[in-house]
């Protein structure tokens, strides 16, 4: 199957999923009365609000539905698009580490297992204890002010939790996948033959090595951030980041059957787009 016919599925999903939202969420939303999540996406409806409970979205934000769909989903691919990086950097780094400490068990298994345990946790969980850290770790005892904050949206200092607890879990799947690849690639004979010559051990995992795990750190890479992308409502809301997530989660809370239709199109494109990244990294490439 080319790559051409796997990229294509994306507008495809995107487009039945888009029919079966169309007909059934305004449906679905007749059913149940808008209801208030304390502080978070019904927050509309708690008492004293001073708009109806149930308005739309666009009412709300004073925003068209297209604005408010846009820049949340750049929201979220900022955090998506950083934890891509940070696992493709810090996580194919590790895993190399593991790979060529292999012989000393202690070390390599002692980093594999924080890796294994690290992806077993989901990003929401990650969030709310980065929290936690902070609010009992991270507060100055004359001032009270904290060195993170702990909620809210910015392109600053705000983006720090948010987005260290969207990179974790991929960090740590990609690098499990690269150090098994790694490990496979440095038993091949033309490794073999480049530590006779006395090449540098940095030298032959960079030059020689991680090309041919490339693939398989891609396909880390788009697992590890479905992963992590199946919590990201649940993490926008734990910090108040206003991303497509959120959005989605707020739609709910206010029957808002255009803007929940939006919010889950870009969700599921996403989601595709990712499975797209781990589904081109699959394919095992020989030697040269």
């Amino acid at each position: 199957m080319t790559i051409a016919v796997r990229a294509a599925r994306i507008p495809a999903v995107a487009f039945v999923l888009w029919a079966i939202f169309a007909v059934i969420v305004p449906r679905a939303m007749t059913q149940y009365a808008a209801y208030d999540m304390r502080l978070g996406p019904g927050s509309a409806c708690r008492p004293g609000f001073t708009r109806s409970c149930g308005e739309s979205l666009t009412v709300l934000y004073e925003q068209s539905l297209p604005g408010l769909i846009a820049e949340a989903a750049l929201r979220s691919l900022v955090l998506l698009v950083g934890a891509a990086l940070i696992a493709l950097t810090l996580g194919v780094f590790l895993g190399a580490v593991a790979a060529i400490v292999r012989r000393r068990a202690l070390a390599s298994g002692a980093l594999l297992a924080a890796t294994g345990l690290t992806a077993a946790i989901p990003s929401f969980f990650i969030a709310y204890f980065l929290q936690i850290a902070v609010i009992v770790f991270g507060a100055n005892p004359t001032t009270g002010s904290r060195f993170l904050p702990v909620y809210g949206f910015g392109y600053d200092e705000h983006i720090v939790l948010p987005l260290l607890a969207v990179a974790v879990p991929a960090l740590a799947i990609t690098a499990q996948l690269t150090a098994t690849r790694v490990s496979d690639v440095m038993e091949a004979e033309f490794v073999t033959t480049a530590n006779a010559k006395g090449l540098f051990q940095s030298w032959i995992v960079r030059v020689h090595v991680l090309p041919h795990a490339l693939p398989v750190v891609f396909e880390g890479l788009g697992s590890g951030l479905r992963v992590s992308f199946a919590s990201l409502p649940i993490v926008e809301y734990i910090f108040n980041w206003n991303g497509i997530g959120y959005v989605a989660l707020q739609s709910i809370a206010n029957r808002d059957a255009a803007a929940l239709t939006a919010s889950a199109m870009v969700l599921v494109t996403l989601f595709a787009l990712l499975s797209f990244i781990a589904d081109i990294g699959r394919p095992r490439f020989a030697y040269r």
